[in-house]
């Protein structure tokens, strides 16, 4: 069809016309609004002939021609003068305009035309955190200052073309948002993995495109736990909150590409550590387990050990009181002067695990205790 309106303009101006007529009456009611109504005529034919079919500036003209009733189609454009636009300004002015825009700006100015489309991708979209409870609850945090966007009750909200978020449908938010080639998202809380999240994990399997995501939280208890649709060089620390994980939920999630590269895997579960799948996380590189129950030092211990002699393990803080060490207590591994730290020599390497009991202040002025533990050369 492209290639017919590139022969025939009078065959583009035509079905321009024919938008035109759909929102005539509409326009005749609220004159004021007809902008509104040609961008929504801009969206359709694009979604259904392709995003490059028609620049919107080329349909704006038209429309506004109509609107004076003027429907000659083929009125000779070449004789007009040209019109100067925002493109026509110098690269590093209009970047610098880029720069103070909102997020849903960027994004509408993206759907302009293919000059404005080249432009505002070669820009740097960071956000500091995209959070999903549910499509009735999710937010948008653009770095930089800018105010985030949420969006509640997205049944009622769906069609609002004047609620400030630009996308009411999460999905339409990220798969627009991951046209953008310099997409960066510093953080993803996801509460809630309801049908509107499945179907946008479906639509980026089907993209075969990942999320540029640095740190992701699932907050709430859950042993369904879905990282593949990470960049796994790029995601750093992953934190979940489990209720009773089986061992093969577990060494599902430990064995994902994602948590073998991860610089940190915080875990969380209400889970007795006679319950916990802890042989499952041998395999996991790095890693830090807070289970919530009495200290249960013996098991832990009993889980250090083998870790150390079975595990693959380079850094591991498992929450445990001072009295873990009494477990500790081989002379050949303590270290003169330090009585809170132990040394395990690794066989057939220069390698050995140093492992420490630590105390802490949080960040709420609560003391923690835990065991550090991690191999060193």
């Amino acid at each position: 069809m492209a290639e017919v309106t590139d022969k025939d303009p009078l065959a583009l101006r035509g079905r321009i016309l024919k938008e035109f007529e759909k929102v005539q009456a509409e326009i005749a009611t609220k004159p004021e609004l007809w902008r509104k109504w040609s961008f929504e005529a801009h969206e359709r034919l694009r979604e259904a002939m392709g995003v490059d079919f028609l620049d919107y500036p080329e349909l704006e003209f038209w429309f506004s021609r109509f609107l004076q009733g003027n429907f000659e189609l083929d009125y000779d454009r070449s004789s007009d003068p040209k019109a100067r636009s925002i493109i026509d300004l110098p690269l590093d002015v209009f970047n610098k305009i880029g720069e103070y825009l909102q997020l849903k700006d960027r994004m509408h100015l993206r759907d302009v035309c293919k000059d404005f489309r080249y432009q505002v991708d070669n820009w740097d979209l960071k956000l500091d955190e995209i959070f999903y409870n549910g499509a009735n609850e999710w937010r948008v945090t653009p770095t930089l200052g800018q105010r985030s966007f949420w969006v509640c009750n997205y049944g009622q909200n769906e069609e609002n073309i004047f609620s400030y978020c630009p996308y009411r449908n999460p999905t339409s938010f990220v798969m627009g948002a991951l046209k953008l080639p310099k997409l960066q998202v510093d953080k993803l809380t996801i509460l809630d993995q309801d049908i509107y999240w499945n179907e946008l994990i479906e639509e980026l399997n089907k993209s075969n495109q990942k999320l540029h995501v640095k740190k992701v939280e699932f907050p709430f208890y859950s042993s369904k736990i879905d990282l593949h649709f990470m960049i796994p060089t790029v995601l750093e620390e992953i934190t979940m909150v489990l209720w009773n994980p089986t061992r093969e939920e577990m060494s599902k999630i430990i064995e994902s590409e994602q948590c073998q590269s991860a610089k940190m895997v915080y875990i969380e579960s209400g889970a007795c550590t006679s319950r916990f799948p802890l042989d499952a996380l041998y395999n996991c590189p790095r890693f830090t387990l807070r289970l919530r129950e009495k200290p249960a030092d013996g098991l832990k211990s009993k889980f250090l050990k083998a870790l150390m002699k079975y595990g693959d393990v380079k850094k591991c803080v498992l929450y445990a009181e001072r009295e873990i060490l009494s477990y500790f207590n081989e002379p050949e591994v303590k270290v003169p002067n330090f009585p809170s730290l132990r040394r395990y020599p690794i066989s057939g390497t220069n390698d050995f695990y140093e492992l420490e009991h630590v105390v802490e202040v949080n960040r709420y002025r609560h003391q923690e205790e835990f065991v550090s533990l991690e191999r060193k050369h």
